[in-house]
C-alpha cells in the first residue's frame, strides 16, 4: 500500500508518485524505515535508499547532491552510478521530477564522484581519531593476524609485493579455505564472500592527506559499526570507480557505460553479506 499524506514517515519515505520526489528530510523525533526504497528518476527502478543519491534544488535553482539526505526541500533520487546520473542529465529527469526549470551541471556525475570521495575520506579521518583505524605495513599485518578486520585498505598505487603480502596473509588467516588446499573450479565471488572487503580506490597521497600523513599505503579498519557504515558509503562510490580489490589482487572492473557500474552496488551485498 502506498504511503498516505498522514504517514508518520511521509517527510522522507513518502514518494509523490506524480512528481517523483520525496516530501523533504525527516523531522526531528519522527521515525523512518531503516533503509526505505526510492524510485530513480532516470531509470524508474526502485532501490534501497542506501544505494541511491538524493538531490535538491538550491535557492539559486541549481540541482545539488544531498549525500546525507538531510537538506530541506523536496528531494529527487538517482541510483548511485555514473550511468544513472548521465541518463538523468541527458533525459532532463530533474526538470521533470521538480516540475520546474532547474540548472544541472553537464558534468554532474564527475562532481558527485568527487563529493563521494571526499565524504568517504573524511569519514576515514574520523575513524582514525576514534582509534578504529590501523596504519602501516607491520601494524596492519599484526592486526590481521590477531583478529578479523572490518575492512582492509590498500593504496591503488602501492607496490605489488607489499599488497600481495597483505592479501596472502588475509587469505591465510580469514579465507574460507584456510588450512586446506583451494577447491578446484571454485567461483571467485563465492570464495570472496568469507573475506573481509579489500578497498583499493584511493592513492597513497589521497589517503595521506585525509589521515594527516605524507602517504599511506596500508591500513585496516577494526570491525564494528563504523566499518559497516563506511563500506556502505564505498558501495555508492563503486558506481563511479573501481573500489573493491578482488581475491587475486587484480584491479576490479571499473565503472563503464555498458552497465557494469550499475551492478557494483548489488555485487557488494553478494560479496560481503551483512554489509
Amino acid at each position: 500500500m502506498p504511503p498516505t499524506a498522514n504517514s508518520p514517515d511521509d517527510e522522507l519515505t513518502g514518494i509523490d508518485q506524480a512528481a517523483e520526489t520525496d516530501a523533504g528530510p525527516p523531522r526531528a523525533g519522527r521515525g523512518t524505515a531503516r533503509d526505505p526504497e526510492r524510485r530513480c528518476i532516470a531509470t524508474m527502478e526502485r532501490r534501497p535508499q542506501s544505494q541511491m543519491i538524493r538531490f535538491v534544488v538550491a535557492p539559486q535553482g541549481e540541482v545539488v547532491a544531498d549525500l546525507a539526505a538531510r537538506l530541506p526541500g523536496r528531494g529527487a533520487w538517482v541510483v548511485s552510478t555514473r550511468e544513472g546520473l548521465e541518463t538523468a542529465v541527458k533525459k532532463g529527469a530533474f526538470a521533470r521530477a521538480f516540475k520546474s526549470q532547474v540548472k544541472v551541471s553537464a558534468d554532474l556525475a564527475s562532481e558527485v564522484e568527487a563529493l563521494l570521495v571526499k565524504r568517504t575520506l573524511d569519514q576515514l579521518g574520523l575513524a582514525k581519531r576514534a582509534g578504529d583505524l590501523i596504519l602501516g605495513f607491520e601494524k596492519v599485518r599484526e592486526a590481521i593476524k590477531s583478529a578479523r578486520p572490518g575492512c582492509v585498505i590498500e593504496a591503488s598505487d602501492g607496490a605489488q609485493d607489499g599488497r600481495g603480502n597483505v592479501l596472502a596473509l588475509l587469505l591465510a588467516a580469514h579465507g574460507p579455505d584456510r588450512g586446506s588446499a583451494p577447491r578446484p573450479q571454485q567461483d571467485e565471488r563465492v570464495e570472496n564472500q568469507a573475506l573481509p572487503p579489500v578497498v583499493s580506490c584511493f592513492s597513497a597521497d589521497e589517503l595521506g592527506m585525509a589521515l594527516g600523513r605524507e602517504r599511506v599505503i596500508h591500513a585496516c579498519l577494526k570491525q564494528g559499526r563504523f566499518a559497516q557504515s563506511w563500506i556502505g558509503e564505498l558501495a555508492r562510490l563503486s558506481g563511479f570507480r573501481s573500489v573493491w580489490l578482488p581475491l587475486d589482487g587484480r584491479p576490479g572492473e571499473g565503472a563503464s557505460p555498458s552497465g557494469a557500474a550499475g551492478r557494483k552496488i548489488d555485487d557488494t551485498q553478494a560479496r560481503y553479506p551483512g554489509r
